[in-house]
């Protein structure tokens, strides 16, 4: 599948046909295909999916978008009063921010009959798609929230941007929260695989979690992860997105935004809006609870780059793949 070609064809309307739409922000529930889901905004974590079935089987129990965290190059900072003077325009000292979707900060989308949450589909390739999105606008920001479904069991979270609150470079960082319940039994298996890694009891390059914790992207090795039902072996591939254009990747982790996947254990106190602030990273790990045959959340991190020269209308896009396996 060209990422350009679907994310032009979904974003921008081309092919697409209308199906349904929210009024409100309670949940509303699709069936389409072999999928069947319900969605809703509501608690600042953007356009939130639930009970996410596929073929008649559960996969997700919620995935969401908390939070986008947003690094400027150029920050105001309390602490050097060399950061206080001139506009945040003019000298480019911003942030950082803390972006959390909300239906207050809702837009009605123009190609959808002015909904503010868009139902469409789209055929792309000779391949049927989903898609269910959002616009909202939270200062001199644009963003666009949409989750694509294929026919044949792919699901694309993604996050569209554009706006300059300053004119100097920063990155969006965008977290999403996957809570996996593959076949609805609460015996998640979370793998990560290296190409020509060891075999360390589950074949060449693979290796189980036991224990919550953070991780990153090695393109040299194509890490992937899986996360499997133990009673069926059924489970989700999550693979690192390839890029929408002009993007390449789902961008590299920096000191702001310091991991690309975090393996955490379900608990109810942690399904809560972002609570760590602008500048706080992802927390939840503090009692390294283990994770082996459990219900598991899966956070997964992509990093934006947006360069001030591009300006602030040209859209940029990112997201990982998540795939079905049976």
């Amino acid at each position: 599948m060209n990422r350009m070609a679907l994310g032009l064809a979904l974003w921008l309307g081309i092919l697409t046909l209308p199906l349904t739409a929210s009024a409100d922000p309670a949940a509303e529930h699709v069936e389409w295909g072999r999928w069947t889901l319900d969605y809703e905004v509501r608690d600042n974590t953007g356009l939130t999916l639930r009970n996410v079935s596929y073929g008649g089987e559960l996969v997700l129990g919620k995935a969401s978008m908390p939070v986008v965290r947003v690094k400027y190059v150029k920050e105001m900072v309390w602490w050097n009063p060399f950061t206080w003077f001139g506009s945040r325009a003019e000298s480019g000292r911003c942030g950082p921010f803390q972006d959390r979707l909300r239906w207050q900060d809702l837009a009605p989308i123009a190609n959808c009959a002015d909904n503010k949450v868009c139902v469409e589909r789209a055929t792309v390739n000779g391949v049927q798609w989903l898609e269910i999105g959002i616009y909202a606008r939270i200062g001199e920001y644009h963003l666009y929230q949409a989750w694509h479904f294929s026919e044949d069991g792919e699901l694309r979270p993604t996050l569209h941007s554009r706006g300059l609150s300053c004119n100097t470079d920063h990155h969006h960082h965008a977290y999403w929260r996957l809570d996996f319940d593959v076949n609805g039994n609460g015996q998640d298996q979370v793998f990560v695989h290296d190409g020509g890694g060891p075999d360390k009891g589950w074949g060449a390059g693979w290796r189980k979690y036991t224990n919550e914790r953070n991780d990153v992207k090695s393109p040299a090795t194509q890490r992937v992860w899986f996360v499997r039902d133990q009673p069926t072996g059924h489970g989700v591939w999550i693979l690192p997105g390839d890029g929408y254009l002009p993007l390449k990747d789902d961008g590299e982790r920096d000191k702001f935004g310091d991991l690309d996947v975090a393996i955490r254990r379900a608990s109810p106190a942690e399904d809560l809006p972002w609570t760590f602030g602008a500048r706080g990273q992802l927390g939840y790990d503090e009692d390294n609870q283990g994770v082996q045959e459990q219900d598991v959340v899966v956070w997964y991190v992509a990093h934006l780059p947006h360069m001030a020269a591009l300006g602030p209308t040209k859209w940029l896009t990112l997201g990982p793949t998540l795939k079905i396996q049976r």
